[in-house]
């Protein structure tokens, strides 16, 4: 791969990126070690809060290594700001503390035995380059406002919660006024309330100082509420990449459905293409949906529908996509009703809001909102 002249500039670029790493002990003798990037290509713009999203295995903790230079691709190219930082046909690889990063860690590296003020000024006085010692109080103290720790400077760390040992990692890697910033997992390690806390100031945080963000996360949850873009890894290949609502509300393939959020998804053969939509034969009947992609008559597909999508008794009950069933399970949620319904040999997930009233062995009308099916091609 050549890497000449850059274009147009985004904060960063992964040109084709390839990692393959070398076989392990253990390894049966003759065995292809499967690679961890292929031809994994993205843009990232300035200020731009971008997620990593996958599960284990998929290749977003390699990519996020090699972005900090912790791990050299196999082939490709990476770009920050204009300035290519790695490239394999040229053998430029610049140093990862010279790359300009800001990084946040899972464990989040506190030292015990320093205070609050002290962890945060210890890459300007330990780092590479150093920091004048007149500039040191005023950077770390500056860091600290940021992330509404300026009061607790010198606080042992011993005595601070997890949240607000979150946050000094996070003044830490501001401390140096990164161009990007990398967030592996930060959020694993508190307890679910607090995480769900933590996700909204986390992202206020981050927009608020306008540094661009890439954050590695194997939970749905975390990718949907904090990011402007996700892009899906799936084999150390980009499975889809878009907004939350365009990975939610549309994904492109079974992986990308089964994995971001619960889906129903019922195999069947496109009998019909009319303009912006298509007829889709499905085991109990014939189904219409929107067509967002290239689909042709007779292929095999599936068709996906949300569970809180589909709709119980609607007030329309000859309308499209309409069908008998039979309410075989109920579980009491709390905040919804998850109901097993059997239409046809198929059985399908349906919530429903927990102040409505159905019992095993109802029967009744089911409806696959037109506008809320997905055609699925892989």
């Amino acid at each position: 791969m050549g890497c000449g002249k850059d274009g147009e500039r985004a904060m960063l670029e992964l040109e084709n990126l390839n990692k393959t790493y070398p076989p392990t002990s253990g390894r049966a003798q003759g065995a292809v070690p499967e690679p961890a990037l292929t031809d994994f290509s993205l843009s990232i713009k300035e200020g731009e809060f971008f997620t990593l999203l996958g599960p284990s295995g998929c290749g977003k903790t390699t990519t996020l290594q090699s972005i900090a230079g912790l791990e050299h691709p196999t082939r490709g190219r990476i770009t920050m700001a204009g300035r290519t930082v790695f490239c394999s046909a040229t053998n430029t690889i610049v140093p990862s503390n010279k790359r300009k990063l800001g990084m946040v860690f899972q464990s989040y590296a506190i030292w015990p035995h320093m205070t609050v003020f002290e962890n945060v000024a210890f890459p300007l006085v330990h780092g590479h380059g150093g920091c004048p010692r007149s500039e040191v109080r005023q950077k770390v103290m500056g860091a600290l406002e940021r992330v509404g720790l300026h009061d607790f400077a010198d606080r042992p760390a011993p005595y601070l919660s997890g949240g607000q040992q979150q946050r000094v990692a996070l003044a830490r890697s501001l401390v140096n006024e990164p161009s990007i910033m990398l967030l592996d997992e930060p959020l694993s390690n508190l307890d679910a309330k607090l995480r769900d806390a933590m996700r909204v100031e986390l992202r206020d945080l981050v927009k608020s100082i306008g540094t661009t963000t890439i954050y590695v996360t194997h939970d749905q949850t975390e990718a949907l509420s904090m990011s402007d873009r996700i892009a899906l890894l799936n084999k150390g290949r980009l499975e889809q990449l878009g907004t939350p609502d365009q990975i939610y509300n549309t994904p492109r393939t079974t992986f990308a459905a089964e994995f971001v959020g619960s889906s129903n998804i019922l195999k069947g053969q496109v009998v019909d293409v009319s303009g912006r939509r298509c007829t889709v034969q499905l085991a109990f009947g014939v189904v219409t949906c929107p067509v967002t992609g290239s689909v042709e008559k007779g292929q095999s597909v599936g068709v996906m529908v949300r569970p809180h999508g589909i709709a119980i008794n609607p007030a329309e009950p000859d309308a499209a996509n309409c069908f008998a069933g039979t309410i075989r399970q109920i579980s009491f949620i709390g905040e919804f009703l998850d109901m097993q319904v059997a239409v046809g040999g198929e059985i399908l997930r349906v919530f429903v809001n927990s102040y409505k009233t159905h019992r095993t062995g109802e029967d009744v009308t089911v409806q696959l909102p037109v506008d809320l099916c997905v055609v699925l091609q892989g």
